[in-house]
């Protein structure tokens, strides 16, 4: 009888063993967002968490920890993937140039992710990345622009006398045509075009029914300028402890997700045209003035971007830029 219960014991225990070891192969990856979780802008994102799951069974393990401002600032989370504390993000430049300062560059691309991952320009962004402790995946929100959402009309390009929210991305931009500008917090956008302290606010195409900007905005300027840029990226660490087969799917699945770059313009068309529909007009700026516009865009965005780092700025006009 003894024999037998420790026969069983024995298979248990193998089987215990075998069970840790299968599960030692998958990989837990902490994953966050830098916008409101939830949000159109953070939707695709999400769903491809859910995929990665789905898919990756035995390989992946998601853990989706949440989005911002609920889980802290977006600024600190690439601090917080950095340190190890999370392992993957979903975030737009102008969030992390406290750890990367060129990564505010990026809103100056001409091209789409495609051409990045034939051009050399994915190579030297993921080379930046690496050198500050992170692994860059690929990029998933493309060739979208900003947008200034305004409470009163313009009838060109010069915006003296506005007072305009900005966050870095454009403050220069918006300086340059003579706004003054002050920077809030995401969340605090809505009452301060409620009470009046500010005239308008950047900011991209989708996102402004997920705060209620539509109540507060009256109008939306085109053309738009820059580029809308989102990025999903890891700590380096958690990367290189992936087996080659993890790291081979987790590189099928972004490339999935980049082919699919297309429906971002398809959304934003989709909220332009609900935003018709609220009773937010759009301005479009003559020819004349839409020139200045956009040239102003460009000029200054790699004006600021040769002022942090003028080597790295060249290297990636030279990839970012329709040449």
């Amino acid at each position: 009888m003894f024999k037998k219960i420790a026969v069983a014991g024995a298979f248990s225990l193998s089987l215990l063993t075998l069970a840790t070891a299968v599960s030692a192969d998958e990989v837990t990856i902490k994953a966050v967002n830098a916008w409101r979780e939830g949000s159109n802008i953070a939707l695709r994102y999400e769903e491809w968490l859910d995929v990665l799951n789905e898919r990756g069974e035995g390989l992946v393990d998601v853990s989706y920890i949440g989005g911002a401002p609920a889980i802290g600032s977006p600024t600190q989370l690439m601090k917080k993937v950095q340190a190890g504390v999370y392992d993957m993000v979903y975030i737009t430049g102008g969030w992390y140039t406290n750890v990367l300062p060129s990564a505010e560059t990026f809103k100056l691309s001409e091209v789409d992710v495609t051409v990045l991952r034939t051009n050399g320009g994915m190579e030297y962004i993921q080379a930046l990345h690496e050198e500050e402790g992170l692994y860059y995946l690929g990029r998933v929100y493309d060739t979208s622009p900003y947008y200034l959402y305004l409470n009163k009309p313009i009838d060109s390009a010069d915006l003296s006398g506005l007072n305009i929210r900005v966050s870095p991305a454009y403050q220069a931009f918006f300086t340059a045509l003579g706004a003054n500008t002050q920077s809030a917090p995401v969340p605090e956008v809505y009452t301060l075009m409620e009470r009046g302290v500010i005239d308008g606010f950047g900011w991209v195409a989708q996102g402004l029914f997920d705060f209620s900007w539509d109540q507060v905005a009256d109008y939306r300027v085109d053309p738009g300028f820059f580029t809308g840029n989102a990025h999903i990226i890891l700590n380096n660490d958690t990367w290189d402890g992936m087996t080659e087969e993890q790291q081979g799917f987790m590189l099928e699945m972004i490339l999935e997700l980049e082919a699919e770059n297309y429906t971002v313009a398809d959304q934003d068309e989709l909220e332009m045209a609900q935003m018709l529909e609220a009773g937010v007009e759009t301005i479009s700026l003559s020819p004349e003035q839409a020139a200045i516009w956009t040239e102003t865009a460009r000029r200054v965005g790699w004006e600021t971007a040769y002022e942090v780092d003028a080597e790295v700025a060249a290297k990636l006009e030279g990839y970012l830029t329709q040449q």
